[in-house]
């Protein structure tokens, strides 16, 4: 079993992605709002340098949150996974796209309805 883990600042693509990995029988993502590192410094407004406070509107004014999707899936699934964020995300190695990555699961605990 991996995570899977999809984090973009482009929350246009999250509802298509997840309607998406249903199709594909994917189910129990769940997605998360979180926030970058420059958004979080410019926050601190004792200690961030002024720097990033400037940087943050100029590359995103306004964008405060970016959107985490998380999935756990059997190890074979994960390469049709990420063809699917790819399907609507785009190629995640050009900038401002997102990241996408996963990590082993060692333990697993679900409750059954």
């Amino acid at each position: 079993m991996q995570l899977l883990v999809h984090i973009t600042n482009h929350e246009d693509t999250v509802n298509p992605i997840m309607k998406k990995l249903a199709e594909a029988g994917f189910h129990g993502a769940t997605i998360v709002d979180c926030e970058g590192m420059l958004y979080a410094l410019n926050q601190d407004s004792v200690d961030a340098p002024a720097i990033f406070g400037g940087l943050r509107q100029f590359v995103n004014p306004g964008r405060q949150q970016n959107k985490m999707i998380l999935i756990v899936l059997q190890d074979e699934d994960i390469g049709k996974a990420i063809d699917i964020i790819h399907s609507v995300a785009g190629d995640l190695r050009k900038p401002n796209t997102g990241i996408v990555f996963s990590m082993p699961v060692t333990r697993w605990e679900v409750s059954k309805n």
